[in-house]
């Protein structure tokens, strides 16, 4: 009798435990998705990527709880071809954008409308979406956010503003709500998350992707009683800064405050568990930041310019780890498409991979596909350990494995590999070239 008794106790606890455990495990159906993009930060940038002078102890958080990523890589080693990599889950090239779409000289150029982006694949499976902060993909309203899967838009179209009075390079107001301009004061980095908690208040009781898109750290280097670069004004003469790392710090710091904000009011709505928050840059930083320890930054093909920190946080499902898979902003797009269940179009012929399997702890099976970089007359592939570069008409061969600094060129050490990689190269950009540029 008392076998029985203690056999019945045993299987009445361990109902109990399953009971509790699918009572409190998040669910990972239709999760809300959150896309921090930080501007020009670099890999060595962050106190939790190594940096001993950043406070930014909110992402360090994120990196700690959950998953951070050392071989994670930027499609584009500027702005405009990255974002366009993340939103349409292609190469930038074979979007037609291969460079920085600059408020001087394409205020008529911008992602094609015909692309599918990740935002009208997930407004069309019933989320609520909303990009705030930088757009940098069409000047022009006809290429506005708003006309591509986005309910929501807050920010700016160009590469850069103000931070204080939201002109651009070439003195043109640039602050938006949806396709309207607005005259709205504040610090460029206050007002992106101002306006990305207002999403989240009011999006809460539905499934949404929010798209956050910093500023920071990218110059003008200023903080929130810096004197403005820009008025509107063509003869106004702006301060010359002279301690532009020791502010470039500060904007990474203030940047952090707004994710800690974000996190708390996800926790607050009792949300925070049902989110998948990415945080990444997309390109490596400029000589003001550091890419350490790489070699090279923002505008070259070097690692410097386009391996950057990654970090991916979901609350009670993506188990704390350091991943070195090699993945690149592209992958992201797919990796939302899985997440969410989101069926994509047969005519959508996406470049990415997806990564839901490490997010949810299962077996991720590596493969050493080739991925590619180029820009102006630089170009690299890299397939597994190998990196290929061209710099003009020279060629550089490092095994990463041994060498992630790129200091020593194996390319005379190891002819077969070498060819190997100049031939996916060559085959690569003649697939590309087929392409029109638009910037």
């Amino acid at each position: 009798m008392r076998s029985f008794f203690q056999y019945f106790l045993i299987q009445l606890l361990l109902l109990a435990g399953s009971s509790y455990s699918q009572i409190s495990r998040p669910s990972t159906s239709r999760p809300n998705i959150i896309v921090i993009v930080a501007d020009d930060l670099g890999f060595g940038d962050l106190a939790c990527y190594g940096n001993k002078n950043h406070r930014t102890p909110n992402i360090d958080k994120l990196a700690r709880e959950g998953i951070k990523f050392l071989d994670f890589h930027s499609n584009g080693v500027v702005c405009s071809p990255t974002r366009a990599s993340l939103l349409t889950g292609k190469y930038p090239q074979n979007t037609g954008i291969t460079g920085v779409i600059t408020a001087k000289s394409h205020r008529n150029v911008g992602l094609d409308l015909s692309e599918k982006l990740i935002s009208e694949i997930l407004k069309e499976n019933d989320y609520k979406t909303g990009i705030i902060g930088k757009w940098h993909l069409g000047y022009d309203t006809i290429y506005s956010p708003v006309k591509q899967g986005f309910d929501t838009f807050k920010g700016y179209v160009s590469g850069n503003v103000d931070y204080n009075t939201h002109f651009d390079l070439e003195n043109h107001f640039d602050w938006w709500s949806n396709i309207s301009k607005s005259d709205e004061a504040g610090y460029t980095t206050d007002l992106i998350t101002k306006h990305s908690l207002s999403f989240i208040d009011q999006n809460k009781s539905n499934p949404f992707f929010l798209y956050i898109a910093h500023e920071a750290p990218h110059a003008p280097y200023q903080v929130r009683d810096s004197r403005p670069e820009r008025t509107g004004n063509p003869g106004y003469k702006p301060e010359v800064i002279t301690d532009e790392r020791k502010i470039y710090g500060q904007m990474i710091g203030i940047m952090d405050e707004g994710i800690g904000e974000i996190i708390t009011a996800l926790d607050k709505h009792k949300i925070l568990e049902n989110t998948l928050i990415l945080f990444l840059s997309d390109n490596g930083a400029t000589e003001v930041g550091s890419n350490l320890p790489f070699k090279g930054q923002k505008g070259q093909v070097w690692e410097g310019g386009h391996r950057i920190p990654m970090i991916a946080y979901w609350k009670g499902v993506a188990a704390p780890q350091v991943t070195d898979e090699l993945l690149m902003t592209m992958d992201i797009f797919p990796t939302i498409s899985e997440l969410t269940g989101s069926k994509i179009p047969e005519n959508v012929q996406l470049e990415g991979r997806g990564f839901r399997n490490i997010l949810l702890n299962r077996a991720f099976h590596s493969t050493e596909r080739p991925v590619f970089w180029s820009y102006k007359n630089s170009g690299a592939v890299r397939k597994g350990k190998w990196k290929l570069v061209r710099e003009n008409q020279d060629y550089y061969l490092y095994d990463l494995s041994k060498d992630s600094g790129e200091t020593e060129s194996l390319f005379k050490q190891f002819p077969s590999t070498a060819k190997q990689l100049v031939d996916l190269l060559v085959q690569w950009e003649k697939k590309m070239s087929a392409i029109p540029a638009k910037s």
